[in-house]
Order: structure tokens, then C-alpha cells, then sequence
């Protein structure tokens, strides 16, 4: 860890020590204009309603920020964070670093389109990545899961990335990312469940894994506090991992879930069935065992295996 991100750690853990009551919500519920202002507050500057020329895909108010050469937007509700974004680049109103987080989503989605249930009061986010960013090719998504779960242990969360872009703790999903390229830049769609997780039968049955939260394994934080320091970390340590991308493969080989033990893997092309989970390749692609030997997968969807 570097001493300048040691030093802005130390600053933003006082910034956190603040009171923040953040109000738990239903799904038919909207944030209030109190929520709202407390994360504007949180997030210090002048904030601003923003003059919707188009539609951006946002149900309700949406706020927007300028720090330094990055905007920053807040809002209620949304289709999703990522589509939002996407508007707001097409209109030049997304610049490097720039970020959009909703209070809600109705229409989130994650790998290979499927369907995110955003729980109210849950984190969504999406953030415009440096333009060097897409050198990283298939270990972009694994280097943003390192940076999650470097941020989940300092809260006390021992997390793991399950390939290619899923975030775990205790073999439950607590988050996932998104990584997609409109009009030539890269864009970082992150979820977290910070409050609550959606119903485990949706889950089991289409992932095979449970849902979990913070809350589950007793860590509380605000919304607003979790993304400004995922925000610092992206910052520091995305950096390092576009110089050397050799550093996003030695941490995942520390945090790597399922790591040598069976799984089945599916929408892979060269293999689908029962394998074993060998490592990480050096371009991010998954190195499995299978019945015809040792094969390299670079796209699919893995689960453990259930006996």
C-alpha cells in the first residue's frame, strides 16, 4: 500500500467516524429528500438539479457535482446505472473518473445479460474508467474485483472473486461487476449489497449460490461512505495494475474462489460439463482440469459443483 492511499485511508476512516443514519428501505419505496440530502452532504460540494434534456433513463430528480475534471451524479431511481451513464457520455457529461450512484435500479443487469435484482438501499454504481484502462482486456473485471475485495478486508470481510466477475464472502454473493465499452470508453458498472440481498431462490436456482450482504455478516457502513472508498482505491490501485498487469494475477491467486476444487462450468464454447478449477491465466482467462485435460476458458459462467 502506498503512502499517499495510506494517508487518504486515514482521512476518509474520520470522515466515517461521522454520524450517518441512512434509512432502510422497501422495494416500493423511494429515497426521501432527507436521505438525499445526507448523501449530498457526505459527499461535500455544491450540488446542483440537473436539466434532463433527453431521457437518461432516471424516474425521478438527478443530481449532479463537479470536482476538479470529474462530474458526479446522484439519483432516486433509475433503469440502470450503467444506461445512465451511457447517456450522459453520449451527451459529453461523463468525463474520465465520473460516476452515477442510484438509490435504486428497475432494470440492472449483470454477465451474459442476465437480470440484477437491485434491492433498494443497496450500493449501484457505474464509473467511467481512465481511457488506458481497456489495456487490461479480460483481467480489467478481475483487477476491479481485487480492488473490492482489498476494500472488503479493510472492513473486516474476508471476500473472493468467483471468475470472472463476481464478488463472495463466505460462499455467498455479496456484489458483482460490469465492465462495458460505449462509444469507446470503458465503463465500470459495480453492485454491492449492503443492507439486504434479494430472495435466495432466485440465486440457487439460476447460480447456485446463495445471496448475502454486509449486514449478514455483521459489517454496517453507509452507502455514500462505501463508494468513497471504493472510489479512493479504484483510483490508487487501478493504476498499478494497468502498468503491471502481472500484479492483478498474483492477487487473484490469493483471493481466487474455488481455487482447486470441482465446478461446472457452462456458456464457455470449447467446454462445458464438470472440471476443476486450476488457476488464472496470464490474460485473465480461467485454467481448468477436465476430462480431456488441462483447457483455458476466456468467456462462461462457473458454479461449485453440489454433491
Amino acid at each position: 500500500m502506498t503512502n499517499t492511499l495510506a494517508a487518504n485511508i486515514l482521512a476518509l476512516r474520520q470522515i466515517i467516524k461521522q454520524p450517518y443514519k441512512q434509512t432502510l428501505f422497501n422495494m416500493n419505496d423511494v429515497i426521501s429528500n432527507k436521505e438525499m440530502t445526507r448523501r449530498q452532504k457526505c459527499f461535500g460540494g455544491k450540488w446542483d438539479l440537473f436539466s434532463n434534456e433527453g431521457n437518461l433513463g432516471t424516474s425521478e430528480s438527478l443530481w449532479v457535482s463537479r470536482k476538479e475534471n470529474m462530474i458526479r451524479y446522484l439519483a432516486c431511481d433509475c433503469t440502470s446505472t450503467m444506461d445512465v451513464s451511457a447517456s450522459l457520455l453520449k451527451q459529453n457529461r461523463f468525463p474520465q473518473w465520473s460516476w452515477i450512484l442510484s438509490e435504486a435500479q428497475n432494470q440492472g443487469r449483470g454477465q451474459l445479460g442476465r437480470s440484477w435484482i437491485s434491492m433498494p438501499g443497496n450500493l449501484f454504481a457505474t464509473i467511467r474508467l481512465p481511457q488506458n484502462a481497456g489495456t487490461l482486456g479480460n483481467l480489467l473485471p478481475l483487477a476491479l474485483g481485487v480492488v473490492l475485495v482489498e476494500v472488503m478486508a479493510e472492513l473486516g470481510l474476508p471476500a473472493e472473486i468467483k471468475w470472472p466477475n463476481d464478488i463472495l464472502v463466505g460462499r455467498t454473493k455479496v456484489g458483482g461487476i460490469l465492465v462495458e465499452e460505449r462509444y469507446g470508453k470503458s465503463l465500470a458498472g459495480i453492485g454491492i449489497n449492503v443492507h439486504k440481498g434479494p430472495e435466495a431462490d432466485f440465486f440457487s436456482q439460476s447460480f447456485k449460490i446463495i445471496p448475502g450482504s454486509f449486514q449478514t455478516f455483521g459489517v454496517k457502513i453507509s452507502v455514500p461512505h462505501l463508494w468513497m472508498r471504493i472510489e479512493l482505491f479504484l483510483k490508487h490501485r487501478l493504476a498499478a495494475f494497468i502498468s503491471h498487469p502481472g500484479h492483478v494475477v498474483e492477487r487473484l491467486g490469493k483471493c481466487l474462489a474455488f481455487k482447486n476444487e470441482p465446478i461446472i462450468v457452462t456458456h464457455a464454447g470449447p467446454w462445458n460439463g464438470p472440471a476443476t478449477l486450476v488457476d488464472i491465466s496470464a490474460t485473465g482467462g480461467l485454467i481448468i482440469r477436465t476430462a480431456r485435460g488441462d483447457q483455458m476458458i476466456d468467456r462462461g459462467q462457473i458454479s461449485p459443483q453440489v454433491f
